[in-house]
């Protein structure tokens, strides 16, 4: 009911509801039916049966148009979501084509760029692989062997043995002492008739008999303060400067593969003897006493220290313009040449000799090195016919030897050999003395399989000296066999033997670039140019493969009918 506005009562009229100013275009009555379609409120919702619902008409993509255009998009959908930098503004469409072309070339040449770096990172992986570095862990004194000591006096020939044999000797004794003393090489000296009876046995007893024997040359040894036979210090062996001393060299058996063969001097270690080498250094069961011997300590007492005797009363030709002794330190797994590497001592003075080893280790890793890049060897890489333990002057040894084999049938008295093994007489010296322009260079041209050992221990030294005094040597002189003290000054040379640390630095070889470097350099050069990560390498994937896949299936699923 309405009610109408009168002035009279003062009755304010009231609006009348908006639903009865709608237009009157629809008829209710009763319980309200759904508006037909042709209703004018818009505000009120139409429903309507899905029978009665159009269908929604998609464009199948059956022509290569619109596969290019789906393609185009997937491409799109990577530019503007890829992390890689740059790539979405070449996939904006606000932007203009020449900025999309100006992030397309600056992507491009970040990705040369890229490419470019890591080409060098890899060649010089693959060109120097290796590096040394200083260990950080010292190698300390115990795990070290006192080096091994070859002593000989540079006397060739005792003068009293020289002219008995020059006053009574035969023609062979005269002609070796002419070769041993002379600058001659020996096939001027020997003629034909002579040559073939100068075999190796006569050689051999002839050097023995005229060379300074170790009892006579060694006037006194001391060992960490202890004084001891020197007989039971040294062994005589025969070198390239003739018969000299040892000390401390590893045990035959240890040294050679098949000991019982060598055709050698007789000789006598200490025991027990153990398998020292520098590869794997003291065996973990051996015993601290174990031969070779370990420096016991720091400073001469705690070294060896000798007193030579070089009789120069007996000098009858030398091998140098002085009088004294060659002395070579060297590793205890070697066999020392020591005529052009020997250091000279005169007598007459005492000398300081500070050993420094110098020692070189590799990592296990660089075994997968290429050999002709790494340029060294482990032990168990390259196997010598003599020696059980690989180094460098082992190898070289037994390449001089084999290829004096092959040129002369012989080898020197010095070299490995065997007791099947013909040692070179006089009658070779046609030979053997060409072998220097055989070998101009000695192992440069015939021995360029020997290639330094991966680990090696080396020994140099640090000298000091100073005269010897005849009034502070008088009483040493008197021990010695009553010897005066003038001829203590004339002939006699003290030396010690010692270390001075009881750490020393040791060099690693190692790769410069394992798995792990090479790629964390390849990815910071990626992230660097690019902001390349491995999602982003996962990301592309996923765009390549995975998506490209599951959105395949979605259009085959939308439009099963649509061939």
């Amino acid at each position: 009911m309405l009610v109408y506005p009168n002035k009279e009562f003062g009755i304010r009229p009231r609006k009348a509801p908006k639903d009865i100013f709608r237009k009157q275009n629809y008829w209710t009555q009763g319980n309200q039916e759904p508006p037909p379609w042709y209703v004018w409120d818009t505000k009120i919702p139409i429903t309507r049966s899905k029978s009665e619902e159009r269908p929604r008409i998609t464009k199948s993509p059956t022509t290569h148009e619109d596969e290019s255009n789906v393609f185009a998009n997937d491409l799109r959908n990577y530019l503007l979501t890829s992390t890689l930098h740059g790539l979405r503004y070449i996939g904006e469409r606000k932007l203009t084509w020449f900025e999309r072309f100006f992030w397309l070339t600056a992507f491009g040449c970040s990705l040369v760029c890229a490419a470019f770096f890591i080409l060098n990172v890899y060649a010089k992986w693959r060109l120097s692989p290796m590096i040394v570095s200083i260990n950080p862990q010292n190698m300390p004194l115990s795990g070290l062997p006192f080096p091994a000591l070859t002593i000989c006096n540079v006397n060739q020939a005792k003068k009293s043995v020289a002219e008995r044999y020059m006053q009574s000797g035969n023609s062979i004794d005269k002609k070796l002492l002419q070769s041993l003393c002379s600058t001659r090489v020996d096939s001027e000296i020997f003629e034909n008739d002579i040559a073939g009876s100068a075999n190796w046995d006569h050689t051999r007893s002839f050097l023995i008999n005229v060379t300074q024997p170790c009892n006579e040359m060694l006037a006194q040894c001391v060992w960490d303060s202890t004084p001891m036979n020197c007989e039971d210090l040294f062994n005589a062996q025969l070198t390239d400067e003739g018969l000299c001393c040892t000390f401390n060299v590893v045990h035959r058996n240890k040294m050679f593969r098949n000991p019982k063969s060598l055709n050698d001097l007789n000789l006598t270690f200490p025991l027990p003897a153990v398998d020292w080498t520098p590869e794997d250094g003291y065996p973990p069961d051996a015993p601290a006493d174990g031969f070779p011997w370990r420096p016991r300590g720091i400073g001469t007492n705690h070294g060896l220290t000798l007193v030579l005797d070089a009789n120069i009363a007996e000098y009858y030709c030398a091998s140098t313009k002085s009088a004294g002794f060659k002395i070579l330190m060297h590793n205890p797994t070697e066999t020392p040449k020591i005529r052009n590497l020997g250091e000279i001592y005169g007598p007459g003075i005492e000398a300081r000799i500070a050993i420094c080893p110098s020692i070189l280790d590799a990592q296990p890793a660089l075994r997968t090195i290429d050999i002709n890049k790494r340029l060294c060897l482990f032990s168990s890489e390259k196997e010598l016919v003599f020696f059980r333990t690989y180094t460098l002057k082992n190898c070289e040894m037994e390449c001089e030897a084999r290829a004096m084999l092959d040129v002369c049938k012989c080898v020197y008295y010095y070299m490995p050999k065997n007791k099947t093994t013909r040692i070179c007489g006089k009658s070779d010296a046609k030979c053997y003395s060409n072998m220097s322009k055989i070998m101009p260079e000695g192992r440069d041209v015939t021995c360029e399989e020997c290639l330094p050992a991966c680990t090696e221990i080396s020994y140099a030294e640090r000298l000091s000296t100073a005269p010897l005094k005849d009034s502070l040597i008088a009483a040493l002189a008197k021990d010695l066999g009553n010897r005066t003290p003038e001829y203590f000054t004339e002939n006699m040379l003290v030396v010690h033997f010692y270390f001075e640390d009881n750490t020393f630095q040791r060099f690693t070889k190692g790769e410069i670039f394992g798995l792990t470097e090479f790629l964390s350099n390849t990815g910071g050069l990626l992230g660097l140019c690019m902001g390349f990560s491995m999602m982003s390498a996962v990301e592309l994937l996923y765009y390549l493969t995975l998506r490209a896949l599951c959105m395949a299936r979605q259009r085959r699923h939308r439009h099963p009918f649509v061939k």
